[in-house]
This record gives structure tokens, C-alpha cells and sequence, in this order.
């Protein structure tokens, strides 16, 4: 069985890693277990094959020597039952282990098949996307969560517009994005957290009227852990539209 071991990233280090470059892999691992099903059949044929020959030998030699013993006079009977039993163990034992050879074979087999299955369930990679947006409060205090009120899509149902936070439901390489929007002459210091650790951090002081920046961050994530948007000190947003200030994300892989 293979075991696949997931790490989580403190930090994105590399762009979005290619679908189709994971697809590929475990394709190919697929077609590398048809092959050994096919290897392995292929040798239980030439076995049978070489098992029937020999009995057929066996049979052969046992008649040439019920030939010879129907000359003989009163040793005949013992003889021929003692080769009777000879012959007749050893094919017994011969099947046995052709048996054990089939049902070993086909154990291995039905492994292959499954995790075969496995591997070909894996290319489907289910959708959890969210995109929320119009913070509940846009006066914020240091280490307070920036809850995104209005939810736009939430593929997964992962996100809380309660809360403002996602929770992980199917492991794999996430990517979220959120753009923040601050009032003229004032502060936004915002940080994209998971479970409490920050992963992507932005600040920006407006001099003029509103201005936006954005940030994004890619991580490996496991089951129920926490995405969300933290204020890392005083920030005020401003709310002219609700696209202004958002936060989304995605799940790229499995």
C-alpha cells in the first residue's frame, strides 16, 4: 500500500503546483500495476502448462511400466499398487501446490486491484472554493478576526461567515487570497493566519484617498485545521463596494 505523506508548509515556497502533473503520476503508477497483473497471470499460464506436461509424462511412464509388470507373474499386484499410490501422491501433492500457487496469485492480484482503484478514485479531486467579501467591522482592534459577512460562494461549505473562519475538510495544497482596502490617512495591518500561526502578512498606510493591496498564500493543510484574516493591529477598512475587501480560497491538490 502506498502511504501518502502530507507536510505542512509554513510558508509557500512554489507557485501552484500543475493538476495535471499529479494526474500524470498516478496514471502512470496505474499502468505499472495493470502490467504486473498481466506479468503475473502470464507466469500462472506457463506454469499449468508445464505442470500439465509433466503429468502427462507421469501418465505416459505409468503405462509403459503396467506394461512391463503385466509380464511379471506374482509380484504384479503389489507393484502395481504400490506405483498406483507413488503416482497417485505425487499428482496430490502436485495439484495442492498448483492450488496454493492460484489462490496466492490471485490474493496478490485482488491487492493490486485495489489499490489500483484507489489511485484511479485520487484523480478526482472534489471542489472547495469560497469566496466571502463586506466586513462586519471595518474599525479593527489588534488581533481581532476580520469576519467577511457577505458569502458569494462557498463550494465545501468550509467557510463561516460567523467566524470568518475556514476549517479544512478534505486535506490537500490550498490557495487564498485577500485584498484589503483602507481609509485615507489611516492603517490596515492584516495577516492571512492558520491556526494562529501567521502565513502571510501585509501592511500599508494610505496618504491620499482609499487604497488597496492584496496578498496571497499557499499551504498544505490538513483535516479541521483554521484559515483566516487577523488584524495585527489597528486597521481601518473602508466599505465603498462590497468587492473592496475579500477573502477567498481554493483547494488546488489532493
Amino acid at each position: 500500500m502506498n502511504v501518502i505523506s502530507v507536510a505542512v508548509a509554513k510558508e509557500p515556497s512554489c507557485p501552484a503546483c500543475s493538476r495535471y502533473d499529479f494526474e500524470e503520476k498516478l496514471l502512470e503508477r496505474v499502468l505499472r500495476n495493470e502490467l504486473a497483473i498481466e506479468t503475473m497471470l502470464k507466469e500462472i499460464r506457463e506454469t499449468n502448462v508445464k505442470v500439465e506436461s509433466a503429468l502427462n509424462l507421469m501418465q505416459g511412464d505409468r503405462k509403459k511400466i503396467e506394461a512391463t509388470l503385466d509380464a511379471l507373474d506374482k509380484s504384479k499386484g503389489d507393484m502395481k499398487s504400490q506405483l498406483n499410490n507413488a503416482i497417485s501422491s505425487g499428482m496430490t501433492n502436485m495439484s495442492e501446490a498448483v492450488s496454493d500457487l492460484t489462490r496466492n496469485a490471485s490474493m496478490t492480484i485482488s491487492q493490486i486491484k485495489k489499490e489500483t482503484a484507489v489511485l484511479k478514485d485520487q484523480l478526482s479531486i472534489p471542489t472547495v472554493y469560497f469566496h466571502a467579501q463586506y466586513p462586519a467591522d471595518v474599525s479593527l482592534d489588534s488581533g481581532q478576526v476580520v469576519v467577511y459577512s457577505s458569502v458569494r460562494v462557498n463550494e465545501g461549505q468550509g467557510y463561516d461567515q460567523n467566524t470568518g473562519r475556514f476549517t479544512v475538510s478534505i486535506p490537500g495544497l490550498y490557495a487564498f487570497t485577500v485584498q484589503s482596502c483602507a481609509t485615507s490617512s489611516k492603517n490596515a495591518f492584516l495577516a492571512i493566519v492558520r491556526d494562529g500561526t501567521e502565513i502571510q502578512v501585509a501592511y500599508f498606510h494610505t496618504t491620499t484617498d482609499h487604497q488597496c493591496v492584496s496578498m496571497q498564500a499557499f499551504v498544505k493543510l490538513a483535516p479541521s485545521m483554521k484559515i483566516w484574516v487577523q488584524s495585527l493591529g489597528t486597521s481601518s477598512l473602508t466599505q465603498i463596494r462590497d468587492s473592496f475587501n475579500s477573502f477567498s480560497g481554493v483547494l488546488l491538490h489532493l
